[in-house]
């Protein structure tokens, strides 16, 4: 998805290359879908690194509501100031429940989707109505949805992050919403969405 829209992916989780990396990058994500303890020390480097030159990072809580050392895990990382928290509605009753008060703690734009997106700052807060139940069909879809989300904060001139994660989501949920119109089943939607995701990005 990193790619359909324009974006350039980079992917590590050795300790002693991941600073190297994030020097480069305008954005840094960081999606605990798989952790070990190599991963963890990675992990903490790249925010490091992000802190330090002031970039965006943005932090995807996957599954913490299933596993108690996960969910210490996100808490700890928290303490680090993520610049944007994106997860479903388990996840983020899991980080705090309310995210209005999530967001002022944290100062970060929380994003809870879902069927019903919402995108608050702990000022500014908004819902989105977009996308199709085939989403939730095609494994992968939230983590790049994620990673969607992180492209447009890198990509903002403003800086205005809550900005940019509107943004991200009204184009997820508009080209999922594109995409079912051509798919008649989840394969083809993922082929479909990526297509669309394509199109968005391109000149008008």
């Amino acid at each position: 998805m990193l790619l359909a829209v324009g974006a350039i992916p980079s992917m590590s989780s050795d300790i002693h290359e991941i600073g190297d990396f994030v020097r480069r990058a305008d954005a840094l994500l960081i999606n605990l879908g798989t952790l070990d303890t190599a991963r963890k020390l990675a992990i903490e480097a790249a925010i490091d690194v992000a802190c330090e030159r002031e970039i965006p990072w943005i932090l995807d809580p996957v599954l913490i509501d299933r596993a108690p050392t996960r969910l210490a895990y996100a808490r700890q990382l928290m303490n680090k100031r993520p610049s944007v928290i994106r997860g479903n509605a388990a996840e983020m009753l899991a980080l705090g429940g309310d995210p209005t008060s999530l967001a002022r703690e944290t100062k970060s734009v929380v994003a809870i989707t879902g069927a019903i997106d919402l995108v608050t700052n702990g000022h500014r807060e908004i819902t989105i109505e977009s996308g199709h139940p085939l989403m939730g069909r095609v494994t992968g879809i939230g983590c790049a949805g994620t990673a969607l989300i992180a492209a447009f904060c890198a990509a903002d001139p403003d800086k205005d992050l809550f900005a940019a994660v509107v943004a991200g989501l009204r184009t997820l949920g508009e080209a999922g919403e594109k995409a079912a119109e051509m798919a008649p089943g989840p394969g083809g939607f993922a082929a479909a969405l990526l297509d669309q995701i394509y199109f968005a990005s391109q000149p008008r």
